[in-house]
């Protein structure tokens, strides 16, 4: 019965493509399953001591802003022992934390904190590599027994020239660096052999066919685990096996001369099949925690890598295939998005669920990419879809990037007006510069404008809590190639309509009679972005042209108040009244009873 009362609702998208069909009412959602979750480089959230580096205590001072924007899970970047020299990603020591972030009771407040709040809190783990500083390498360098095969080394070519006239070591195939296109072996004056490095020298790739560094990650992800977290988040999944026998890797094109690293097919250092054992290895044993509690601890992964292999990933036991497709250097139309969307949305494993990134620490704000009059249309974009959104601290105000060749989208986190945007209160300059328009884009200045990024971000947060955008399905459509429209619905519920005009340069004329079917005459503005003419509450004519300037984004929906801008999401469900697609329900219940009596009186 419920795949027919789908059937009509979905009436309304007649012209719009549906990419998700709603969930049952009896289908459990998990904590994460539609989490917000909250990216944290902690260098640069909050600096609590005045040493102008943030700290585990800053975090924790700012919890409940965190809470505030509607976030569910905090996923903190590398936080352990480190020379810092990659960004904490650089590891010296996996069980203890980074001195500058505070001591171990001070994160297990922070964890307690967090939990006392309802906030989970991601771990991010990196077994790809250590630090060059990290004792295992030493150790190995050394050619100690226990620890000699703890990385990947190889000879050179010509070894035996080498150990015996001095000769320049040359390098055991053609495997470079992803950072830098130099030769991914680094010689190692005191073991004389090469490490293999996949990003910088200073981080050595530990290798992952010796079972004793199985061990050590499996000990170091136990003891995390019991400490309280929530999750992990494993970086550069994809590299953490290579294939042994040292081939060279196969050129794409020989008409390029010298090292390009996008020219390999990098078949024997990416996505070995070994990887889809280690995730099911680390997934049981996060299962077995949940066998006591009954608490899902998440599997998240970042490979930059096909479709395919990250489904695979999936039916290996990752919650959280981090989906990349939506990221990217240059600006993105409304078509690629869509199509995007629809490569993940529609071929995924069954039961799997969607999630998506815009911009992370890696990636140049979207601020850069599409400009300010879009921030709140690519917030909007980001909380729409269904499943997990992953964000990044200062998207909700619009932070931008800073001109920095690493750490662009890494500055101190904009509190205020006063020096160095409040994320320090000494005279220590913050490790890194503060964008000088932390002036006017800034947590306090924005909380107090109704129009601003942050109070956009927060009310599209908010309808993550209603039925519809937590199960509800997703249609999507694109009007005059530049405005993308997404449908979220849920029969027996609201609707939502999400309008963006992408275009940056020229306003654009819709009528959304014309695109989908059976709306309302009138639908609600639930928000409207900081520089449109679209307030919360006034109504929207469907029949007639609605005007969106460069940038507009608007979310309307078909539930009619007049206090849609002072009332909970709970009390606008009760005070509404009812929607199209509650109204379809309703009347398709009255065609089947009359069908059913016609049947009855036939017999």
């Amino acid at each position: 019965m419920y795949w027919v009362y789908f059937l009509i609702t979905t009436v309304q998208f007649a012209y719009c493509k549906v990419l998700f069909s709603p969930t049952t009412a009896t289908t459990v959602v998990d904590w994460w399953q539609n989490a917000i979750i909250y990216e944290i480089f902690p260098l640069s959230f909050k600096d609590s001591n005045g040493d102008g580096s943030g700290d585990f205590k800053g975090i924790t001072e700012k919890l409940d802003y965190i809470v505030d924007l509607g976030v569910t899970a905090i996923w903190i970047t590398p936080f352990f022992e480190s020379p810092l020299k990659s960004g904490g990603y650089d590891i010296s020591n996996y069980l203890k934390v980074q001195e500058v972030f505070g001591t171990l009771d001070d994160f297990k407040d922070l964890l307690n904190a967090a939990h006392s709040k309802n906030l989970k809190v991601i771990m991010d783990f990196v077994p790809n590599h250590t630090s060059d500083k990290h004792i295992w390498f030493e150790k190995s360098a050394n050619n100690e027994t226990d620890y000699a095969d703890y990385y990947i080394w190889k000879d050179a070519k010509n070894q035996e020239e080498v150990l015996n006239n001095n000769t320049i070591p040359i390098v055991p195939n053609n495997w470079l660096r992803i950072c830098g296109d130099e030769s991914a072996w680094t010689w190692h004056t005191t073991r004389k052999q090469f490490y293999f490095n996949q990003f910088i020298q200073n981080l050595p790739d530990l290798n992952f066919r010796n079972k004793k560094v199985h061990e050590e990650m499996k000990n170091i992800l136990n003891y995390w685990i019991t400490l309280g977290i929530d999750g992990i988040r494993i970086d550069a999944l994809k590299h953490v096996y290579e294939s042994e026998n040292l081939e060279d890797e196969p050129i794409l094109d020989s008409s390029i001369v010298g090292n390009n690293y996008t020219n390999l097919d990098h078949i024997y250092t990416t996505d070995q099949e070994e990887i889809y054992d280690l995730i099911q290895d680390w997934r049981l044993l996060l299962d077995d925690f949940k066998q006591n509690d009954h608490f899902t601890r998440i599997i998240m992964t970042e490979s930059y890598s096909n479709n395919s292999v990250l489904f695979k990933y999936y039916t290996s036991g990752v919650d959280v295939p981090t989906n990349f497709n939506l990221v990217r250097y240059s600006s993105y139309t409304p078509k690629d998005f869509a199509r995007n969307i629809e490569e993940w949305i529609t071929k995924m494993p069954v039961g799997a669920t969607f999630n998506s990134v815009l911009q992370n620490h890696d990636h140049k704000r979207f601020s850069i990419l599409y400009g300010s009059k879009l921030i709140d249309g690519m917030n909007a974009f980001s909380l729409f879809l269904p499943g997990i959104a992953i964000v990044l601290y200062g998207g909700e105000i619009g932070m931008e990037d800073i001109p920095d060749k690493v750490n662009f989208a890494r500055s101190p986190m904009q509190w205020d007006d006063t020096k160095d945007a409040g994320f320090t209160n000494t005279t220590h300059e913050p490790w890194i510069m503060v964008h000088p328009n932390y002036v006017t884009r800034n947590v306090k200045t924005e909380s107090n404008n109704p129009k601003s990024y942050l109070n956009f971000f927060k009310t599209i947060s908010k309808l993550r809590q209603t039925e519809t955008l937590k199960r509800g399905g997703l249609a999507i459509d694109i009007l005059n190639e530049t405005v993308f429209v997404l449908n979220r619905f849920l029969p027996g519920h609201e609707n939502y309509t999400l309008v963006i005009n992408m275009d940056r340069n020229f306003t654009q004329h819709v009528r959304l009679s014309d695109h989908i079917s059976n709306l309302n005459e009138n639908l609600t503005v639930v928000v409207g972005s900081g520089d449109s003419n679209f307030n919360t509450g006034n109504l929207i004519s469907t029949t007639e042209s609605l005007v969106l300037n460069p940038g507009d984004t608007i979310v309307l929906t078909d539930y009619i108040t007049s206090t849609l801008s002072s009332i909970s999401t709970e009390e606008t469900v009760t005070k509404s009244t009812s929607s199209s697609s509650t109204r379809l329900y309703i009347t398709l219940r009255v065609v089947l009873l009359c069908l059913l009596l016609i049947k009855i009186c036939n017999l």
